[in-house]
């Protein structure tokens, strides 16, 4: 099938998808775009970032049957995910930009239409989203739908506390090129992208659960130990607290707690109590004395009574053992 669109339409939309090692995924991903049904034409530039296994032949594949929606960059060395992205950025010939990792994908065919129209019928709004449904490859955990939040606008301090948006939810208004020079050294470029373009507008969050977000030993963030996450959120945090406007330091504040307290809860996950306990002391000394009080009880019952989690999940399934 081929877009009904000329070849040489300016696309309205640019979807941008960087990959490397997702053989597994690659093809899921890029159907989710060509799937879409839209009433303009649209674009897949796709950034192969020299994959040792079999990506860039699905890639190539996908660029020979549909060269009316797909374009790829198949790099003969490795540049790393933020020079991928910036590469893709500059062969984007939409004014409006989507992304999608090779790794997720998309679930509904309207997603692009209905974000387009968002941002056509409101000028004031820079950056779209919706809820994503996080699911684990392993099985060990249930899937679930981030974000909770209400459908509605929100704003920049909003933003700081928690980015309720998942990369793969994200259609932008081309208002800047990139992330900020100062977000350079970060793992996550994404975060710091989306708060530089809510600067220049609005955000509108739709009530739609439209991707699917893997968690995988091999992702970008999700591979990373939990200590690198927290030093990277920590790291991003002092960023925000150096180059944003003093008056959003309360929200920055708020989201460097839950930063914290998230580490915290991650590091008992992992079997790591010890750590925990580390966490605590560092969640206490960022609140005050009085605050936080729930988040400060969970995480000294984390760090300090461990050993009793393992005796109730015991006794809970003697109690359904035993006969009524």
């Amino acid at each position: 099938m081929s877009s009904p669109f000329p070849l040489d339409a300016k696309p309205k939309v640019s979807v941008l998808m960087i990959t490397y090692n997702h053989e597994k995924f690659i093809s899921q991903a890029i159907e989710s775009v060509l799937m879409q049904e839209t009433n303009f034409p649209f674009e897949l530039v796709i950034g192969e970032d020299c994959s040792t296994d079999g990506t860039a032949e699905v890639v190539r594949e996908y660029c020979r049957k549909r060269p009316d929606i797909v374009r790829a960059q198949i790099r003969e060395q490795n540049v790393g995910s933020k020079q991928n992205s910036r590469q893709l950025r500059t062969a984007a010939r939409a004014s409006y930009i989507a992304l999608l990792e090779g790794d997720d994908y998309w679930t509904n065919p309207r997603k692009l239409q209905m974000q387009a129209d968002a941002l056509d019928g409101h000028p004031e709004t820079t950056l779209c989203g919706h809820r994503t449904l996080m699911h684990y490859e392993t099985g060990e955990k249930p899937d679930k739908v981030i974000a909770t939040i209400p459908a509605g606008v929100y704003h920049l301090e909003d933003l700081l506390p928690w980015c309720f948006l998942h990369t793969s939810s994200v259609m932008f208004r081309r208002v800047i090129e990139g992330p900020p020079e100062w977000s350079h050294p970060l793992v996550a470029g994404d975060l710091p992208l989306f708060v530089e373009l809510a600067k220049h507008g609005d955000i509108r969050f739709l009530d739609e659960c439209m991707s699917v977000y893997r968690v995988h030993g091999g992702g970008i963030w999700s591979g990373l130990a939990i200590e690198k996450q927290a030093a990277q959120l920590r790291a991003l945090y002092e960023k925000y607290e150096e180059h944003l406007d003093p008056k959003y330091r309360p929200a920055i504040h708020k989201g460097l707690c839950k930063a914290v307290f998230d580490t915290g809860v991650a590091q008992f996950t992992a079997g790591q109590p010890e750590k925990t306990r580390q966490s605590l002391r560092e969640f206490a000394s960022l609140c005050g004395a009085f605050e936080c009080l729930p988040e400060k009880a969970l995480l000294a019952l984390k760090g300090y009574g461990f050993w009793m989690f393992p005796i109730w999940r015991r006794l809970k399934r003697l109690g359904r053992s035993t006969p009524a």
